[in-house]
């Protein structure tokens, strides 16, 4: 019974190792049949197991790469990928990871690693050559890049388009606006040249016979005065008249005569030159000798432009008489064009007269909350700041210029009078001479209620530039 129990077991055991090594070809043979690389490494990553895969894969024999570390074979750009995978399986965490591998002709294989940990000692796993989903992915990715960045280009083209169109839009609308501009402005100095050659040709008659007229008063008296004392002598020495001298002398009224033709002269005279100084004021304010640079009088230039408007400045039957108060301070004389500068002078006045008799019309002078000495003013004052610059104001007691309007008025255009009224270019050319003709400044300060007030600032002396 013993020696048949042994072989009975010596058979079993011999059986059992058969159908082991029979299962266990089986299964080696499965594994080869794979088409994914199946390995298993130890817990450094060093190789113990390849099935056939990893040859048709990598190219390289099995025998010759047991016991290799596996990252030998991953791109050298893609071992800390390789590093940090091989620390999660060392701590017993399943790991799934794309890695590049290099063919044994050197070219990059694309495989995705699966992997998870046996023992403390070992993980196994399988690797997947993915190359083809990679490129294809790749291709489908560098067309998807390439269409985007066609699309970015087209979308690029037309936005730069619209802006050259937005761009040449806005160069034709300001090309068109200076052409108005340059239209009305040429308009406005045109009307001003005709306006001083008018006026100095009106002086220039004026002077003529004025200047006779005057110049002879101072004779004609001379020679009245010469007459009356002759005819004191006569009386003197031939008091006993006769009857027609002296019905005569009483019908002219001789002591009446006598007393009140000196005054008749005197009045004249005065007459004579009061107009003597309107063409000055006239002649002052035409300028047309003047046209370049020159060094002038700006408070004569400011009296002369008064002169001009003082009839809009006399009383009407809708408002009171404009009072005009002037506080110039001495000022040497400044280098400008002095026919523009009065332009400017004659711009902001009739715009202060403008702007009073609006005042006029909305009852400012005629309320009886407004006391007398609210009557309609223009304050004139000119002042030396420093050494290098003179300071023009011109305020009115007006209602004002809302906050809104007063943003806009060295506009080109923009005016709030009627139409036929005002071409709102006046404060714009007046802005235009001040600052790029004589290198100052024009403000307007105003507060609704209260009146407007334009300080223009320009230099004594003109830069070599602007001369």
């Amino acid at each position: 019974m013993s020696d048949f129990s042994n072989e009975l077991h010596t058979q079993i055991q011999y059986s059992l190792i058969e159908k082991l090594s029979q299962s266990e070809r089986r299964y080696r043979e499965l594994v080869d049949s794979l088409r994914e690389i199946v390995f298993k490494c130890d817990r450094l990553g060093n190789l113990n197991f390849l099935n056939r895969a990893w040859t048709n894969t990598l190219g390289y024999g099995i025998a010759d790469v047991i016991g290799s570390p596996l990252g030998n074979f991953i791109d050298l750009d893609d071992r800390h990928l390789w590093s940090e995978t091989l620390e999660k399986l060392q701590t017993g965490v399943e790991v799934c990871q794309e890695l590049r591998f290099y063919h044994q002709t050197g070219v990059i294989v694309w495989l995705e690693l699966s992997a998870q940990p046996q023992s403390e000692t070992e993980f196994s796993g399988s690797m997947i050559d993915i190359s083809d989903v990679y490129n294809e992915l790749r291709l489908r990715k560098h067309a998807e890049a390439l269409l985007k960045q066609t699309n970015e280009e087209l979308e690029a083209r037309v936005e730069q388009r619209n802006i050259e169109l937005i761009q040449a839009n806005h160069d034709l609308k300001v090309t068109l606006e200076k052409l108005k501009y340059t239209q009305a402005q040429l308009v406005q100095t045109e009307k001003m040249s005709s306006l001083r050659q008018l006026v100095a040709g009106i002086a220039h008659e004026i002077n003529n016979p004025v200047s006779f007229i005057y110049g002879n008063l101072k004779s004609a008296d001379e020679y009245t005065q010469n007459l009356f004392s002759l005819l004191d002598i006569y009386q003197k020495h031939y008091p006993q008249s006769l009857k027609a001298i002296e019905e005569f002398t009483n019908l002219i009224e001789l002591d009446f005569l006598r007393s009140d033709f000196p005054k008749l002269f005197k009045s004249m005279l005065t007459g004579a030159e009061r107009i003597r100084d309107i063409v000055l004021s006239l002649r002052t304010f035409s300028r047309l000798d003047e046209a370049s640079m020159k060094a002038v009088d700006i408070n004569q230039g400011i009296d002369s432009t008064i002169m001009i408007i003082q009839s809009r400045l006399n009383p009407t039957d809708q408002r009171l008489q404009i009072e005009v108060i002037k506080e110039y301070d001495t000022l040497p004389l400044v280098e400008c064009y002095p026919g523009q500068l009065n332009q400017v002078f004659l711009n902001i006045l009739v715009n202060a007269v403008d702007a009073l008799e609006d005042s006029a019309l909305k009852g400012r002078w005629t309320t009886k909350k407004f006391n007398i000495i609210d009557n309609p003013r223009i304050y004139i004052r000119t002042q030396l700041l420093g050494l290098d610059q003179v300071t023009i104001s011109i305020a009115d007691n007006g209602l004002g210029i809302p906050e809104d309007t007063l943003k806009q008025i060295f506009n080109p255009f923009f005016t709030t009078k009627p139409v036929g009224q005002g071409a709102g270019m006046g404060l714009a050319i007046s802005y235009q001479i001040i600052t790029q003709k004589h290198g100052g400044s024009l403000e307007c300060i105003s507060q609704p209620g209260v009146g407007a007030e334009f300080i223009i600032r320009i230099p004594l002396q003109q830069p070599v530039s602007n001369l």
